[in-house]
């Protein structure tokens, strides 16, 4: 099997199921079978890598969306024989800090009290560029997966506290790419430069007009870079625009 052909396992995000990626299926599955991974599960970044672990082939090219960077990197740590390339999208490396460990846990909290009925549109807001054209039907789209995942896939998710991972990073040799939105209000560019600082080989590039949730915001244009970015004689390999 060549390079080209193996599988592309796909790593959803926070509160985020196979739906995340329904835009960019058609023409990843040009470049090679996809194994879209169930939601995330595990307290840990570490135990939700070891849930993955086992949908791993023997090798792939992983890609990670937001925490699921997080756990695409740690899996490309762990088993670094399988991953052919590691593509992280709208995520980072830095640690949580004790106001969102305060934040989350005072929401952990509040579910005791109050109903769940998935996340908020005021939460979810910051999530897609307010002037995407079809932001009303992506913030439906987000609280529907939320929803659909439930109380307790919440709970867990939003208990995880995240380790710093530049050092991790630097130690991959893997191609890598990392892939960013300008007007991101979840992740901050600077995020995106501190982990190509720690991995100088990572291609990079940056999405203008978009929002955290690129690979539904600007599906077609992600989707260009990862193809770009899988095929090994492309001149996008020599370019980077953080």
């Amino acid at each position: 099997m060549t390079a080209t052909s193996l599988p592309l396992v796909l790593i959803p995000g926070f509160m985020c199921d196979a739906r995340l990626w329904h835009a960019v299926q058609p023409a990843l599955a040009t470049r090679g079978p996809l194994i879209l991974c169930s939601p995330l599960q595990g307290d840990s970044i570490e135990a939700m890598a070891l849930h993955v672990l086992p949908q791993l082939p023997e090798q792939c090219h992983l890609i990670g969306f937001s925490m699921g960077g997080y756990v695409a990197r740690h899996l490309a740590a762990i088993a670094p024989e399988r991953v052919r390339s590691l593509s992280l999208l709208n995520t980072s490396a830095r640690a949580s800090s004790v106001e969102e460990v305060q934040r989350n846990q005072q929401q952990i909290r509040m579910l005791q009290t109050f109903p769940y009925r998935g996340q908020t549109r005021t939460a979810l807001q910051r999530a897609v560029h307010p002037a995407h054209p079809e932001r009303e039907a992506l913030l439906d789209l987000l609280q529907s997966m939320s929803l659909d995942l439930g109380v307790e896939r919440f709970r867990q998710q939003l208990g995880v506290i995240r380790a710093d991972g530049h050092a991790a990073l630097a130690a991959l040799r893997c191609p890598l790419l990392l892939l960013a939105s300008r007007d991101d209000q979840m992740r901050t560019l600077q995020e995106t430069r501190n982990m190509q600082a720690a991995a100088p080989h990572a291609v990079c590039h940056i999405l203008d007009d978009c929002g955290h949730m690129s690979v539904l915001e600007q599906a077609e244009r992600v989707s260009q870079l990862l193809l770009d970015f899988l095929n090994p004689g492309a001149s996008i390999l020599a370019r980077t625009e953080c």
